[in-house]
């Protein structure tokens, strides 16, 4: 009979060496998903094996006991979502491959379009615009078309972004759209095609006062197109800027950097601080400014975050420009994105950032020297204008007075009391100039784009 303390030494011996076995196997499958970030090899110290032990362990027993057989890549996905969950931070996440392919495939100018606005209308997306010279004009596309199906899919109730990310792809590439127009089915095969990113608009207010709006800082090409911007105002001899970062969720530093540089003489734009010294940074202004001695206003709101924050916050603590609107995020905060061997990435906080001024804004945000409120209808005026747009009252106006006056919009509010529809006039007044597509960019329509051109005009 073999010797039991033998046989329990071998059993434990074995099982040490299955462990390590179930371990490598673990560690190459994180490895491919965590590329650089783990280093696969036989002998782990224990600092680093001991905390990770259960993680194996558990993998192991999903993987030999749960109901139904898993994808090993999807519970190591998992337990990388995990891991920057509990690190309480809102900023790091997981990217997953389809939409690295896609973030990547934008930056490096592979990604194609149709050039479409999309808005969900019925539980339909529903074509808001098309844009010109775009393979979305070129096939017939119109506004008020309705999507019905993307390659044969539906479209019934699914996200935009989810929509988006079908109607998106590699430049050259065909997609099928199924399109209800009139009660009747069309179909259109499109050819996706680089679509220009529309990030910087520009125009004059007035015969002085130039307005240029920034989308976003995401495209490697926004400070050039902001300094591209600024000398064509410089050749009009505008005599004042009021440069809108509102909704701006942010982006690329250096583009932050670059773009708050063309606004200031010298000192100091942002200093970063992170945990590795290496990311760690001061930015300064260089000398000349594209627009000198010009007075500035700069729009930003409860959507103006990071980089948008960067430039409104210089700008401010250097006192070149006056901040109109409302107190901006608050995200103080600098991340890098990781790419993993699978596809994906982790986009991680790795440092914060300063402003001159040193004051912090995380969470309260940067709080502008004059504070106007944006306008917002009510839930009764909301619902008013929504019977409008479906009733075609004003659709209808605006065909039969194209260029209506205050006598015009009497009449329209006598029609209105005779139908028993209340709507307040200013209202209706507001609802037109944003429906009129000649008056659309009336600076009435903007209370805190109002405000900071009188502030221009004042000086």
């Amino acid at each position: 009979m073999a010797n039991p303390e033998k046989k329990i030494r071998y059993l434990v011996k074995e099982g040490i060496i299955l462990k390590k076995k179930r371990w490598l196997a673990l560690l190459v499958a994180l490895g491919l998903i965590m590329g650089g970030f783990l280093l696969v090899r036989a002998e782990m110290p224990e600092e680093l094996f001991g905390p990770l032990e259960p993680l194996l362990e558990i993998y192991e027993i999903i993987q030999t006991r749960y109901i139904e057989k898993v994808d090993p890549s999807k519970l190591i996905e998992g337990a990388v979502k995990g891991m920057l969950e509990s690190l309480d931070d809102p900023y790091s996440s997981w990217v997953s491959p389809a939409d690295y392919e896609m973030r990547e495939m934008k930056q490096e100018g592979r990604l194609g379009g149709l050039g479409i606005g999309i808005v969900t209308k019925d539980g339909f997306p529903t074509i808001l615009n098309v844009l010109e010279g775009t393979p979305a004009e070129e096939a017939g596309l119109k506004a008020g078309d309705q999507i019905s199906a993307v390659d044969g899919s539906s479209t019934k109730e699914i996200s935009l972004r989810e929509l988006v990310r079908r109607l998106r792809g590699q430049v050259g590439t065909k997609v099928m759209l199924t399109i209800q127009r009139e009660g009747k089915f069309l179909e259109f095969t499109l050819t996706r095609a680089m679509i220009r990113e529309f990030n910087i608009q520009k125009r004059k207010l007035d015969g002085e006062v130039g307005y240029l709006h920034i989308v976003d800082f995401q495209s490697g090409n926004t400070a050039r197109n902001v300094r591209k911007a600024l000398h064509e105002f410089k050749q009009e001899k505008i005599a004042a800027l009021i440069l809108d970062l509102r909704d701006n969720r942010g982006g690329l530093l250096t583009q932050a950097v670059e773009v708050a540089d063309e606004f200031l003489k010298s000192g100091k734009i942002v200093s970063i601080e992170g945990r590795d010294p290496a990311a760690s940074q001061v930015y300064y202004a260089q000398p000349g400014e594209a627009l000198p001695d010009i007075p500035l206003a700069v729009l930003i709101n409860k959507g103006s975050a990071s980089a948008s924050e960067i430039v409104a916050g210089a700008i401010k603590d250097h006192g070149r420009g006056v901040l109109v609107g409302t107190s901006s995020f608050g995200k103080e905060v600098v991340q890098e994105t990781f790419s993993l061997p699978n596809g994906g990435a982790i986009i991680l906080t790795i440092a914060r950032y300063h402003l001159p001024s040193g004051k912090t804004i995380e969470k309260t945000g940067i709080v502008p020297d004059i504070t106007v409120e944006a306008f917002e209808s009510t839930e009764k005026e909301k619902e008013v204008l929504s019977h409008l747009q479906e009733s075609n009252i004003i659709k209808n106006f605006l065909r039969d007075y194209p260029h209506w006056e205050e006598e015009d919009l009497s009449h329209l509010m006598q029609k209105l009391h005779q139908e028993r529809i209340d709507a307040d006039e200013e209202l209706l007044r507001r609802f037109l100039r944003k429906e009129d597509k000649d008056r659309e960019n009336d600076i009435l329509n903007d209370l805190q784009l109002l405000r900071a051109w009188e502030v221009l005009k004042e000086r």
